[in-house]
């Protein structure tokens, strides 16, 4: 008895965690660079069923495999979603977009972490930075300073009063996401083709209408695993109770 309302709890706190991780990729819709995540899990605790048949001639009886019963279900990983998302014109000259593979390369303090967020700006000193006011590196590592007058090529090389510079673009290995926008990984030499358009960025690849559907349906799932915890906990108040009235 007790087994139903254990397996229906998993399957509530699975849900729990598939409403957090759809509600995330909903409220970060509109947020530039933003990847969806979505989830995977497993199952564990598995016992195989067998039966029993007796073979009298052998003296002996024969185990036959019926099958297996899961247990309970974790939540093995969560999937970043690489898409790439619609990329928006906005006209703003600091702003870049990645048209194929690849990432911006910033700095936090002594921390370098990667982005899709192209929605670059000029800080006070003339330094390219996100909006959190990480700088963002060049090939050789070091911090972008331009000044207002400067062009930017489609292979991420930037002209700036005669100096030239070019952006860092990667690949990475072992990629973690950190917040809603930054990864954390293992940088290598980018092979695949790429260009970089200024007066662009890159929009989530949150799906608006697929995750709502998948939010309904964890919601209702939730709600009927609900019910039957409810069923059980009844029946078994009701064994409970019939107990001493039996003669």
């Amino acid at each position: 008895m007790y087994r139903g309302v254990y397996l229906a709890a998993m399957g509530m706190l699975a849900d729990i965690t598939k409403l957090d991780t759809l509600s995330n990729n909903l409220s970060n819709a509109n947020t530039t660079g933003f990847k969806s995540d979505g989830l995977a899990f497993k199952t564990y605790l598995n016992k195989e069923i067998y039966a029993l048949k007796p073979e009298p001639e052998n003296k002996k009886m024969r185990y036959i495999k019926l099958g297996s019963f899961e247990q309970a279900l974790v939540l093995d990983e969560v999937k970043t979603n690489f898409s790439q998302g619609v990329l928006e014109h906005t006209g703003v000259p600091t702003n870049m977009a990645i048209d194929g593979s690849g990432f911006f390369v910033v700095k936090k303090g002594d921390k370098t972490l990667y982005t899709r967020n192209g929605e670059f700006i000029l800080n006070n000193e003339g330094y390219l930075t996100t909006n959190e006011g990480y700088y963002v590196l060049d090939v050789n590592g070091k911090p972008i300073k331009l000044d207002r007058d400067f062009e930017i090529a489609d292979d991420g090389t930037i002209v700036n009063n005669g100096r030239i510079v070019k952006i860092a673009i990667v690949e990475l290995d072992n990629l973690q996401k950190l917040g809603n926008t930054f990864f954390t990984g293992s940088p290598k030499t980018i092979r695949k083709q790429f260009r970089i358009l200024p007066g662009y960025v890159e929009k989530s690849n949150v799906d608006i209408v697929k995750n709502m559907v998948k939010m309904i349906e964890a919601t209702r799932h939730y709600e009927v695993l609900a019910k039957a915890i409810v069923v059980h906990d009844e029946l078994l108040n009701k064994s409970v109770n019939s107990v001493g009235t039996l003669r």
